[in-house]
């Protein structure tokens, strides 16, 4: 080994340590340093520590490398929920795993930057969870209590995404920028991630990560300096609090005189005999730590969008027949194949009779995403007197979810949890 390879290994293995990222698994990124970063041999591009719950690790390997969307085979995007599904795959996120052709391509989509997606630099993730804004289309819960299960799992894709691009400082700074952005657009040969770590264990709402991850980023934009100039790359407007959407606020800009993180080599400074069109950058840490935060932010996203999605009723019915009635009906859940039923008969708001059960329900069929079953109960009523009532079925998973009101009040009866009830 030739005494610049040992001195850049060195350099790269203490800026690396501050993460407990080994040198090694950047093998194309040491490749780029050799080229064109001086400064970083010297070890001044340090990296600032990640938090251990926000750590996440990454092999090179052939999958997506610029930021941005624009080519789908090298979108980073795309290899973020790629990661972030072997991870979950290990925990047992059952209907993650079974939406994950759905999640990867929607993790692509730049849809959730409407109404203008050319200008915003982020979006709105609580409407997209909500699906309560045209923009949203349908979002996650709409689209799911409708039944439309995989265009829910789309947009939760969708949600992904927008929280991705709170790691890209340009996004977090709120600097105009395109397909060119020097951040977005650096490669390296492959990056594929691997995701050893999550965030946390989805505790926050699948919406929050975003202004979450946003702040992380702000925090450390003064601290990310050119190392030629000792300036920063990117420089927020300054006066959007940590908290709020900085990306709905004053437009910031590039420092460092101006768009610099990442250039192409030139011929001479490539090595080659025509201009290769590589890229080299003077602090590679930088995207690479925004790498992890933007993955551990996705299985968190992932996790708590799981784990929050209720169980559902379809084609509610009941038959009265003497002194019982037969209640029919199918059961939706995303995640849970044990859950519980609950029965109650009302009549004028006040509760006459409540029943329990439980139920294990059937794997999937085919490529559908939910566990399920058609449901036939008997329901004693031979202690009501005649009258007109109303009969209310919720399912109650393993997370606690049950099946909820605003079924009741949107713009279709399939998913009522209510029916009347008549006694003669």
């Amino acid at each position: 080994m030739t005494k610049k390879r040992t001195d850049i290994l060195i350099a790269a293995i203490l800026s690396f340590a501050a993460v407990n990222l080994a040198a090694a698994d950047f093998g194309n990124d040491l490749k780029n340093i050799e080229k064109n970063v001086p400064a970083f041999k010297a070890g001044k591009a340090a990296v600032a520590a990640v938090p251990a719950p926000a750590l996440a690790q990454f092999a090179p390997s052939d999958g997506g490398n610029k930021w941005w969307s624009v080519n789908f085979v090298g979108s980073a995007h795309k290899a973020e929920m790629t990661a972030a599904m072997l991870f979950l795959e290990a925990g047992g996120v059952s209907d993650i795993t079974r939406a994950k052709a759905i999640l990867v391509t929607a993790s692509n989509d730049e849809t959730g930057h409407l109404p203008d997606q050319k200008v915003n630099n982020g979006g709105k993730p609580k409407d997209l969870w909500n699906g309560s804004t045209p923009e949203s289309l349908g979002g996650v819960l709409s689209n799911y209590e409708h039944f439309k299960f995989p265009e829910a799992y789309a947009r939760l894709g969708t949600i992904c995404h927008l929280t991705q691009d709170q790691a890209v400082p340009t996004h977090a700074a709120n600097i105009r920028h395109a397909t060119n952005d020097s951040f977005e657009g650096y490669a390296t040969e492959g990056n594929k991630l691997k995701i050893t770590v999550s965030r946390d264990n989805g505790e926050m709402e699948p919406y929050e990560y975003y202004q979450d991850l946003q702040d992380d980023t702000r925090r450390h934009l003064a601290s990310w300096v050119n190392p030629a100039t000792g300036t920063p790359y990117w420089l927020p407007a300054g006066n959007t609090p940590l908290g709020q959407d900085a990306t709905f606020g004053p437009w910031g800009r590039y420092g460092a005189g101006g768009d610099v993180y990442s250039v192409r080599m030139s011929n001479e400074s490539s090595g080659g005999g025509s201009n290769s069109g590589e890229q080299s950058t003077a602090s590679p840490e930088i995207r690479l730590r925004q790498l992890m935060m933007a993955g551990a932010a996705t299985v968190g996203v992932l996790k708590s969008a799981s784990k929050r999605l209720p169980p559902l009723v379809s084609g509610l019915s009941v038959t009265p027949g003497g002194k019982s009635a037969e209640i029919k009906f199918k059961v939706y859940e995303n995640r849970s194949r044990e859950i519980s039923i609950s029965v109650t008969i009302y009549q004028g708001g006040e509760k006459y009779a409540a029943k329990g059960w439980s139920a294990v329900l059937n794997e999937p069929i085919s490529t559908d995403l939910m566990y399920w079953r058609d449901l036939s109960l008997p329901l004693d009523i031979s202690g009501l007197p005649p009258g007109k009532y109303a009969l209310d079925v919720r399912a109650t998973d393993e997370d606690g979810n049950t099946t909820p009101d605003e079924v009741n009040t949107d713009d279709i009866a399939a998913n009522d949890t209510t029916v009347p009830l008549t006694i003669q």
